[in-house]
């Protein structure tokens, strides 16, 4: 083969590979752009089964003294991969009980909105830290009860903290009309986008919207849905290895 047959060859060679670049380029940056769009999963989901406080400790006993006593540690959280999760914890005021109608398998707890003046001053909380450099999108929060008659808050509702600012009211407030329904649960379940926070503490806060104040909610699950997200350098370096692999192929 003559040298100058050869070089436009191997010229046109390199001008198809350049053009295969330029049209996978494109693709490759639209699946990137997709990476945290993928659909949500549970971030976590809070195991309740293995609660029994009455055990050796009897009835009408508090629960939360000295506080703040964890109503659950962060190893039945059921974190997803990627996630670390603080304890399920009460607020100094909040009372955790044991009465007649505690079940295995559920906390009973009470004065969520002390003395009745409409005002959540107490709660129970955790927050959820994205390993770094990913962060975290948050779909939905869902939460199991049931009251224990109309003296207890019927107003269920979340507080969130995105990456260490103010609290501020999750999605709105849903108003549970059943009242000494037990034990029958019901799930609320609350949806507002946070998108590409490091780390997200919630706060279980019902109000007193229409009635109750200081009575007891039974409380037996509680999850978070979303997605972690890879930080944008993991996921160009997944976009760049599928491009040379596609190269490699076409050769």
């Amino acid at each position: 083969m003559q040298p100058a047959v050869h070089y436009n060859l191997l010229q046109q060679s390199n001008m198809h590979r350049i053009q295969m670049i330029k049209r996978t380029i494109p693709a490759i940056a639209a699946s990137m752009i997709a990476l945290p769009a993928s659909q949500g999963a549970l971030l976590v989901d809070w195991d309740f089964s293995g609660l029994d406080w009455r055990t050796g400790q009897g009835s009408g006993l508090a629960l939360n003294d000295p506080a703040p006593n964890p109503i659950l540690p962060s190893a039945a959280a059921n974190a997803a991969p990627g996630l670390s999760v603080t304890d399920l914890t009460p607020s100094a005021g909040l009372a955790v009980v044991i009465n007649a109608t505690t079940a295995a398998g559920e906390a009973d707890i009470r004065n969520f909105d002390f003395g009745g003046d409409g005002t959540n001053e107490n709660f129970m909380e955790f927050t959820i830290t994205a390993a770094t450099p990913d962060t975290l999108n948050i779909e939905s929060i869902s939460i199991s009860q049931w009251r224990n008659g109309a003296g207890a808050v019927d107003g269920m509702a979340f507080d969130v903290s995105v990456d260490g600012g103010a609290f501020a009211l999750y999605d709105s407030i849903q108003v549970d009309a059943n009242s000494g329904n037990g034990p029958s649960f019901d799930t609320f379940t609350f949806t507002e986008a946070i998108t590409g926070a490091d780390s997200v503490a919630i706060r279980f806060t019902p109000r007193n919207v229409n009635q109750g104040s200081t009575g007891n909610l039974h409380v037996n699950g509680l999850q978070v849905n979303g997605t972690v997200v890879p930080e944008p350098s993991a996921s160009l370096l997944v976009g760049l290895a599928g491009m040379m692999a596609l190269l490699r192929r076409r050769k």
